[in-house]
């Protein structure tokens, strides 16, 4: 999702999508240099409040896709050729919108 996330005009129709995916990105990136700090995953993992917080960052992820599904859906609505799209496709294309010679 990192990819679809770093297009600005994708952040800018889905704002707290966007926020929430940074959420969990940065709770990801922070437990994997943790264990690659420590070298012992096993010792990571018994960190108090990590199955909070990954089931925090499901839930968040949950939300990220609900949204960019609707979001989606809103294209194709506007746009029918869309529905013979691939969701990756699809946002293949909108995260390229600024380089018409790439969509």
């Amino acid at each position: 999702m990192e990819p679809i996330f770093s297009s600005a005009d994708i952040l800018k129709r889905l704002p707290f999508e966007g926020s929430r995916f940074r959420e969990v990105d940065y709770v990801w990136r922070e437990l994997m240099e943790n264990i690659i700090t420590t070298k012992k995953i096993l010792i990571v993992t018994k960190n108090k409040g990590l199955v909070e917080m990954l089931i925090e960052c499901v839930k968040n992820l949950d939300v990220v896709q609900k949204g960019l599904n609707a979001y989606l859906e809103g294209k194709r609505a506007s746009f029918p050729r869309f529905y013979f799209l691939s969701n990756d496709e699809l946002l293949e294309i909108l995260s390229e919108t600024k380089d018409p010679e790439k969509v």
